[in-house]
């Protein structure tokens, strides 16, 4: 609905559907991505540095993955509170 108010229409449900379908992809690279990190900071020695920023991007991707597995539950459960 946001999105239909700023203009924007039903075709980009065809770029949301395409990245929906490699979602396990997405989010090996993002998992990927955020362990890579933690690395490089540790190795470095900057984490209390980026402490706060690699917590949240971990918690982000965490949850992603939460959403990805229980999705059907999740929908379910929206659907019974409407």
């Amino acid at each position: 609905m946001t999105m239909m108010l700023l203009g924007l229409g039903g075709s980009w449900l065809v770029i949301f559907g395409r990245i929906a379908a490699a979602s396990y992809y997405v989010l090996a690279v993002a998992t990927l991505f955020a362990a890579l990190s933690w690395w490089l900071s540790l190795r470095q020695g900057a984490v209390s540095r980026l402490k706060w920023w690699l917590t949240g991007s971990t918690a982000v991707t965490a949850a992603a993955w939460v959403v990805v597995f229980y999705e059907t539950q999740i929908n379910e459960f929206l659907i019974t509170q409407m």
